[in-house]
C-alpha cells in the first residue's frame, strides 16, 4: 500500500515538473510590450495532456493552426505573413524561434515549441500579432486589438470547455483553443485546397466579409471558392451575405456541391440587392437551370456560375459556384 502511494506521490511529482519545464518564460518582442508572458494558472488536466494533444505541424501543413502559429512567430519578431501555409519561410521562423529557447531544432511545431510559444498571458487592451493569433481560433475579425468583443468571446469559450470564464488568456486557454481546432490534409493539387471554418473566416474577416449567418458551416470549402467570394465583393463593391456552405442539407450530387467545397449561397434581399443588381447588369446571362435564371462570368481568373434560385418552399437566394 505504501509503495503504491509513494509511486503515484512521484508520478504526480514528475507530471508537475514536466509541465513547468514545458511552460518556461518567454521574453515577448515589439508589439508585445503589453502582454503579460507569466504562465497563468494550470489545470491538471492541462499539465499532462501538453505532449500528446498538441498538433504537430511541418512543412507543407494548411490550417488554421499554421495561421495561428505564424501569428505568435510574428509577435516573437519574426517576419512572416500568417497566410496558413506551412512553408520554408516558417519552417526557418520556427528554427530560429526554437534555437533562441533551447528547444531541438528540428522546424516542427510539436509540443514543446507549441508550449513556448502560448506561454503568454493576453487580456483586455492588448494588441499586437498575438492578439490576431487569439482572434484567429476564435473565429473573430483578426484586428489585433483585444476588445470588447475579443474578450466576450473568450469567455464564451472558456465557459463552453469548463475553464474560468474570466476573459484573460493564459496557457491552459491556448491549449484548449489550438487542440479543438479542425485542421484538414494537405490537398494533392494546389487548385483543391481545402480550409477548415475558422481559416475561411479569416480570410473573409480579412477582405471586409463578416461571417456567415445562422448555422452555415464553412469547413471543408475550397481556398478557390473564398477567393471567389472575395473577388466578387471587390468587384461588385457590395455588402456580401453568406447565407449557405458546406453544411448537411444541400444536395450532394455531382462535382461541383455544396458539399465539395465549391458552391456558396448568398442572401438576394436587403443587402443582397447591391450584389443582385451586379450580376444582373454585368455577367453574362446563360441558359436557366431547370426554372431558374443563370448567369456566369470570371473572378480574377476564377469561373463563376450565377444562380437566381426561387425554392418552392421559399428562400430566394443565390447559389454560386466557383470554379
Amino acid at each position: 500500500m505504501r509503495k503504491n502511494a509513494r509511486n503515484l506521490l512521484l508520478q504526480g511529482l514528475a507530471a508537475v515538473l514536466l509541465a513547468g519545464g514545458t511552460l518556461g518564460a518567454v521574453n515577448a518582442t515589439g508589439d508585445e510590450a503589453n502582454a503579460s508572458t507569466k504562465p497563468g494558472p494550470r489545470a491538471g488536466s492541462h499539465a499532462t495532456s501538453l505532449k500528446t494533444a498538441w498538433p504537430t505541424l511541418k512543412n507543407g501543413s494548411r490550417s488554421t493552426d499554421v495561421v495561428t502559429a505564424q501569428y505568435l512567430l510574428a509577435a516573437r519578431g519574426h517576419r512572416l505573413t500568417a497566410d496558413g501555409s506551412f512553408g520554408p519561410k516558417t519552417t526557418k521562423a520556427v528554427k530560429d524561434f526554437q534555437r533562441k529557447n533551447r528547444l531541438p531544432v528540428d522546424g516542427v511545431i510539436g509540443a514543446k515549441t507549441w508550449a513556448k510559444l502560448t506561454n503568454l498571458t493576453l487580456a483586455s487592451g492588448a494588441r499586437g500579432q498575438a492578439v490576431k493569433a487569439l482572434q484567429v481560433q476564435l473565429g473573430v475579425n483578426p484586428d489585433g486589438v483585444f476588445g470588447k468583443k475579443t474578450k466576450a468571446a473568450v469567455s464564451n469559450f472558456q465557459k463552453k470547455n469548463r475553464l474560468t470564464a474570466d476573459g484573460i488568456v493564459r496557457p491552459a486557454t491556448w491549449h484548449r483553443l489550438v487542440v479543438g481546432a479542425h485542421t484538414l490534409p494537405v490537398p494533392n493539387s494546389p487548385r483543391d485546397v481545402r480550409l477548415d471554418h475558422k481559416m475561411a473566416l479569416h480570410q473573409l474577416a480579412a477582405a471586409g466579409i463578416k461571417p456567415p449567418v445562422g448555422r452555415t458551416s464553412l469547413h471543408g470549402v475550397r481556398a478557390r471558392t473564398i477567393q471567389g467570394v472575395i473577388a466578387l465583393k471587390k468587384a461588385s463593391r457590395c455588402t456580401i451575405v453568406i447565407t449557405g456552405g458546406t453544411e448537411s442539407g444541400h444536395s450532394t450530387k455531382g462535382t461541383y456541391s455544396h458539399a465539395g467545397g465549391y458552391k456558396l449561397d448568398l442572401r438576394t434581399r436587403d443587402e443582397g440587392r447591391c450584389v443582385t443588381n451586379w450580376i444582373k447588369n454585368t455577367q453574362r446571362k446563360g441558359k436557366p437551370r431547370g426554372n431558374d435564371p443563370r448567369w456566369h462570368g470570371t473572378l480574377n481568373g476564377i469561373s463563376a456560375e450565377y444562380v437566381y434560385e426561387t425554392p418552392r418552399k421559399g428562400g430566394v437566394h443565390w447559389d454560386i459556384t466557383f470554379k
